[in-house]
């Protein structure tokens, strides 16, 4: 579920139905799943992880520099440790959901992590950057999807101008080759948005289908749905009933992935 800030994406995690367990890298997303029956490991750079230092980039600039240890982002190596022992225990076996949020937090982690074993943590990314962090990343997400577990995750989308032909594409907030193969791997991708209803009120919706001019990205594997749902929660003592979670339920109940042979 991929849409800008605001747009309502974390929030429908509520609707999921069955156990879920969420990996969180956003600092904001407690605030939407607070009273969600949920289990989750919080993912968020220590402060002494920051590097603060400014970067000169004009010819003869100088770069600030900071005392003290030298810091370190950890963010995506304690999370590579911390799935790989569950997964070894079977920790995810108990569990109908695994979440993300978002992916986009956890490309920056990554990002944070490829600068610094090059030694220029803190300085602007190259291409070369992009084009390791978003295989790693497809990599990963290989193995993850493939575990027999339903999965949720979160992102946001950029909007970009072709500067000779002046075309606009919106793209997922991915690195490098991630951004074409991480889709790849999700059975449904729908944009979030705000929207009104009838009366003029604030509602959230979902686009299921691909724009003529925006992101390509989308698609749809439950039959029936309109181009634009509406997915606005209207009681959260009973969530299910509403949002994402009732829509994937409209094809067939969402039931964990088996593991072949069992």
């Amino acid at each position: 579920l991929v849409g800008r800030t605001g747009s309502g994406k974390t929030t429908q995690m509520w609707t999921l139905p069955g156990r879920k367990f969420a990996y969180i890298f956003d600092p904001n997303s407690l605030k939407s799943l607070q009273g969600l029956d949920l289990e989750y490991e919080l993912f968020l750079p220590d402060l002494l992880e920051m590097d603060a230092t400014l970067k000169g980039f004009n010819k003869g600039a100088r770069d600030d520099s900071l005392k003290g240890s030298k810091r370190e982002p950890m963010v995506y190596m304690d999370w590579v440790e911390d799935i790989n022992r569950k997964v070894e225990e079977g920790f995810f076996e108990q569990f109908d959901w695994l979440c993300f949020d978002s992916g986009t937090f956890l490309a920056k982690a990554v990002m944070a992590r490829q600068l610094f074993i090059n030694n220029r943590y803190g300085s602007i990314e190259d291409l070369g950057d992009y084009r390791v962090v978003g295989s790693k990343l497809t990599e990963v997400f290989q193995s993850i999807t493939a575990m027999p577990i339903n999965i949720f995750m979160t992102g946001h989308i950029d909007t970009f101008q072709d500067e000779k032909t002046k075309k606009i594409d919106t793209l997922i907030k991915l690195p490098g080759s991630s951004r074409q193969m991480l889709p790849l791997m999700f059975t449904d991708i729908w944009k979030a948005e705000v929207g009104e209803d009838k009366e003029g009120r604030r509602i959230f919706e979902v686009v299921t289908m691909p724009e003529p001019r925006g992101l390509q990205d989308i698609r749809c594997s439950v039959p029936g749905l309109e181009a634009i749902e509406d997915v606005t929660i209207r009681d959260f003592s009973r969530p299910t009933d509403f949002g994402v979670g009732a829509l994937l339920q409209q094809s067939q109940p969402v039931q964990p992935k088996k593991r072949a042979g069992k």
